[in-house]
Formats: structure tokens, C-alpha cells, sequence
């Protein structure tokens, strides 16, 4: 696909999208929408193609309002399959295996674990959760040992979830905190995980007065920009120690950061001394 064609099938998607009222998976024309775009923008990814494409001038505003409907969408289905995992015949693992994106989620969880190796992993707290907190659920999977929350601002996303985590038998492990980001007292030795679609603009001032040490952010690059709005960063109280590579196989990239010592009198010059005095 050449760019005329990648500009003409972008718009074709959104104005496709514009026009539904319906952005659940009950809406086939939804499905074979989002099913193209994604099956496109990895195509594009995996072909070093439409890198730079959501910075077309004919395409600033699908860069802007096409993530949007994709932030609904994904919440819709996100309650969506929560819905049709409960009210399943089959055991709730077997249930969750037909989500359609578990093995991207898994290849997004696998990537931040290593990014944060050993040091990081005594508690994690999920901030968007969503309905089918999947990161919460394979990172209890991953780290047997480790302290998990969920956070929400969403009611009917947090009953889901509590709903889906007792099914799994994991509400022993997972905490469902129905709250804003900016207001969930998070513990100091946490990994704080930011959702793609968490909408928390005073956050990042927040987190150095509580002495929040890490944090695992998720963005949107490339062709990806129009899933998802690219992250925004934390600003000099954090240091980036490391980020995964954009890949075909998951849409988000994840930045790993960390608090900067700075009342030890050690001023961070590079990640990599940070990293060595985390270890």
C-alpha cells in the first residue's frame, strides 16, 4: 500500500466509525472495521511502512479523533467479553482464552516484566484497569508472590471486574479500587502500570511527593498513533530507564521509569547509572 492508499483507507475507517452509534462487538460492521485497522496498522509495522503517517496533513484530525473511538470501542468490549466470560458454560480460564487479543496482552505483559527485571516486582498497581483487567490477571500468573491492584474510575468496570476476578479465583490477589488515578494512595514499592486509555492529566505532579519509585507507561508510536493517542511522560522527578521496541505483535510500546534520588545527592546523568544503583 502506497500513501495515497493508506490516507483513503484511514479515512474510509473513520468515517465509517464516525457514524455509529453502537461501538460494542454486537455491531458486526464495528468488528470488521477494528478487525481491518488493526490488521493493517501491524501489517504497515511489521513493513516499516507509515511511520511518520499520522503527522499527514490530511490526516491531523483521524490522528486525533480516531484514537477517541477506539478508546470507546475498547471499552465496550472490554465489558463486553467481561459479560460473555461470566455468563459462560465453560471454567473461566477457558473462557478467557477466546478473548481475541489475549496473546497480544500476554506479549505486552512479558515485554514490561522485562523492562523492570527483579527490583521492581513486590506489588504492581494497574492504573484504567478496565473491566477485564488482563494485566492484572497475567502478571498474578507471572509473579505468584506479588501485591496486585486494580484502579477504576468506572463503577460498572470495577463490579465487572470483581465479578471476573472471584470466577478466576484470584480476588485474594487482585484488590479492585474504584477510583480515580490521581487519588488511589499508592504504596511506595509499587509499580505503578498506565493504561493507554487512563485520562489522569495531574498525575504525574502527584507521584514524586508520594515517593512513588517506579512507573511503567504505555504509548502509542508509529502507524499505532492511530489506536491510541501517544502517552504523555512524567516530567524531570522521573528518569527513563528503558523502553520496548515497537513490534508487530503488540500495539503499545512501554516505558520504564523511576524516581530520581535526588535527596541522596546523586543527580541522575544517564538511565543507565540509575539502573545500576536500582540492581
Amino acid at each position: 500500500m502506497n500513501q495515497t492508499d493508506a490516507v483513503v483507507f484511514l479515512k474510509q475507517i473513520y468515517r465509517t466509525l464516525a457514524h455509529q452509534s453502537d461501538l460494542s462487538p454486537d455491531n458486526p460492521q464495528v468488528n470488521h472495521c477494528f478487525g481491518q485497522l488493526v490488521a493493517t496498522l501491524r501489517e504497515w509495522q511489521s513493513n516499516g511502512f507509515g511511520h511518520h503517517l499520522a503527522d499527514h496533513p490530511e490526516l491531523s484530525h483521524i490522528a486525533e479523533a480516531l484514537p477517541r473511538l477506539c478508546a470507546r470501542a475498547e471499552c465496550e468490549m472490554e465489558k463486553w467479553w467481561c459479560r460473555q466470560i461470566l455468563a459462560s458454560d465453560c471454567p473461566g480460564a477457558q473462557a478467557l482464552a477466546a478473548f481475541w487479543y489475549l496473546d497480544e496482552y500476554a506479549a505486552l505483559c512479558r515485554s514490561e516484566l522485562q523492562l523492570v527485571g527483579e527490583n521492581a516486582r513486590s506489588g504492581f498497581a494497574f492504573l484504567g484497569s478496565g473491566a477485564l483487567p488482563l494485566t492484572a490477571i497475567l502478571l498474578a500468573q507471572s509473579c505468584p508472590d506479588a501485591r496486585i491492584s486494580c484502579v477504576d474510575c468506572d463503577e460498572e468496570s470495577c463490579t465487572l471486574s470483581e465479578r471476573l476476578l472471584k470466577l478466576l479465583g484470584l480476588s485474594q490477589r487482585i484488590d479492585v479500587n474504584r477510583a480515580d488515578a490521581e487519588h488511589y494512595e499508592a504504596r511506595a514499592d509499587e509499580t505503578l502500570i498506565c493504561a493507554s486509555l487512563l485520562d489522569a492529566p495531574s498525575l504525574f505532579e502527584l507521584l514524586p511527593g508520594r515517593r512513588v519509585r517506579h512507573l511503567i507507561i504505555r504509548d502509542a508510536e508509529g502507524p499505532y498513533r492511530f489506536c491510541y493517542r501517544p502517552a504523555r511522560l512524567p516530567g524531570n522527578a522521573y528518569a527513563e530507564l528503558a523502553k520496548s521496541e515497537i513490534s508487530h505483535d503488540r500495539i503499545n510500546t512501554s516505558r520504564y521509569f523511576a524516581l530520581r534520588e535526588v535527596e541522596q545527592g546523586v543527580p541522575l546523568e544517564t538511565s543507565n547509572e540509575y539502573a545500576d544503583m536500582l540492581s
